[in-house]
């Protein structure tokens, strides 16, 4: 039997086992998240059961570190048969040898950001603007199963998923699937009449036909749509005669089987002012909501805006911002778009993000010790040091021990048991977990950003 494809523990091949590794994580981590943290990654080497993974530079290798430091141990842990420690080292080059099956493969590189494609111009026919499209919309595992049913009705436009109604937060990418779903249609059907308009707009159009006496017309635009996308359709409601309106052309559209797409920032059950009949029609089909985006799709989405924009901006610079803003992907874009302004063409780098946050130069600052810490982040929440390092988890102690990890991991570096060992924690995993959660909440919890800002400072003086 040929062994070009067997790992034999006794006998380590790194390049075959890091494969090995690679194709277990294809299948346990999302696409983005493998893309970003372990295809530009390698095993460096594996000697006396330690394990050292080479990254493209600082940043990833303490995002890789904090992030997946259990998930890649128990990988190794598996495909060793052995109790493997992890190292995680900068290695030099930049493009890493991603082994085939065969252990030879070719090296991954980034491909150059391609020219936009020359778009449209805004349709006020059909109301679809042109940045809106499939190609742009970026899937993650909070919108993923949205779009994939987008997929669905865009293949079969009426008869799938039919009405579809979208709901969630603001900012988080409903108004560009389902403007995407009418680029779509028209690609396959251009004869379609494919309408999008906000719900608010739909109500001002019936009232201005009552006041001007055209009503056949106003009837005729939108009771003759093959597909009718309609978004924030919560602004309808507690309007007795729009809803009748709109309850009328809901009933002609669907029993047409024309395609209805609708978007909300409330499930149809919580639409409050909103008659029964309509609440029922709207959850008559598919209901999904878009949840906020995570880290990975974050990621993925600054990386195109910034292409967009024509923007430059290192992968450092690219990862803590994509770290700090996680509130919603208008934020997130928001954020760029002022960054990218100040920066006038030049390359954004970690420290120009830093500063645009208020957090300075860390190589200008003098070198502190874990002492220091610990003392400024007690002397901050009035707390002795034996209450920081002690088993308590009252909300305020646990607050200011996670903080207390955020620093000394960010700050100065520390090995997770170094951490876990100077905060009296047994388990390097929950140093992990109060590390993330502090990173997760600076862009969104003000408070938190403020004590964060309050303790560096501090720290500093």
């Amino acid at each position: 039997m040929s062994k070009i494809n067997k790992f034999v523990p006794s006998e380590i091949n790194t390049n075959q086992l890091w494969q090995n590794i690679l194709d277990e994580l294809k299948v346990t981590v999302s696409d983005a998240t493998f893309k970003t943290f372990f295809a530009k990654s390698n095993l460096v080497s594996f000697k006396n059961n330690i394990a050292t993974i080479g990254c493209t530079n600082q940043y990833f290798c303490e995002q890789t570190e904090i992030r997946y430091y259990s998930l890649l141990k128990d990988v190794l842990d598996r495909q060793t048969k052995k109790n493997v420690s992890l190292v995680f080292n900068v290695t030099p080059n930049s493009k890493f040898q991603i082994p085939n099956s065969q252990g030879i493969g070719p090296l991954f590189e980034i491909k150059a950001p391609q020219k936009a494609p020359v778009k449209k111009p805004f349709d006020p026919t059909t109301g679809l603007h042109p940045r809106y499209t499939l190609e742009t919309f970026v899937v993650g595992n909070s919108n993923n199963f949205a779009h994939a049913a987008a997929l669905g009705i865009i293949k079969k436009p009426g008869s799938e998923y039919n009405p579809f109604f979208v709901w969630g937060g603001v900012g988080i990418g409903k108004t560009h699937l389902i403007q995407a779903i009418g680029h779509e249609i028209l690609k396959t059907h251009p004869e379609f009449e494919v309408l999008y308009c906000e719900a608010e707009t739909f109500g001002n159009e019936l009232v201005a036909a009552l006041q001007k006496k055209t009503m056949p017309q106003f009837k005729k635009k939108f009771r003759s749509l093959d597909v009718f996308l309609v978004d924030d359709v919560q602004f309808i409601a507690g309007k007795e005669y729009i809803q009748d309106e709109f309850f009328h052309t809901f009933n002609k559209l669907h029993l047409g089987e024309k395609q209805i797409v609708l978007t909300s920032d409330r499930r149809p059950e919580d639409l409050a002012g909103m008659e029964e009949r309509l609440v029922s029609r709207f959850a008559g089909g598919l209901t999904v909501d878009i949840q906020l985006p995570d880290f990975e799709m974050r990621l993925a989405i600054v990386k195109q805006k910034c292409q967009e924009k024509n923007g430059r901006m290192t992968e450092e610079a690219i990862q803590f911002l994509a770290q700090t803003i996680e509130s919603n992907v208008r934020d997130l874009e928001g954020n760029l778009t002022q960054i990218l302004s100040r920066a006038a063409g030049e390359e954004v780098d970690l420290e120009f993000v830093q500063n645009f946050f208020g957090i300075k130069e860390k190589t200008a600052r003098k070198k502190v010790s874990p002492r220091k810490i610990i003392s400024e982040v007690g002397k901050h929440f009035r707390l002795k040091h034996k209450e920081l390092v002690g088993p308590r988890r009252i909300a305020k102690i646990a607050l200011a021990r996670q903080i207390a990890m955020y620093f000394l991991r960010r700050e100065l570096g520390l090995p997770l048991t170094q951490v876990a060992d100077i905060l009296g924690r047994k388990d390097h995993t929950t140093i992990i977990h109060g590390v993330d959660k502090i990173s997760r909440q600076f862009s969104t919890n003000l408070n938190l950003r403020r004590d964060v800002l309050a303790i560096r400072g501090k720290i500093y003086s």
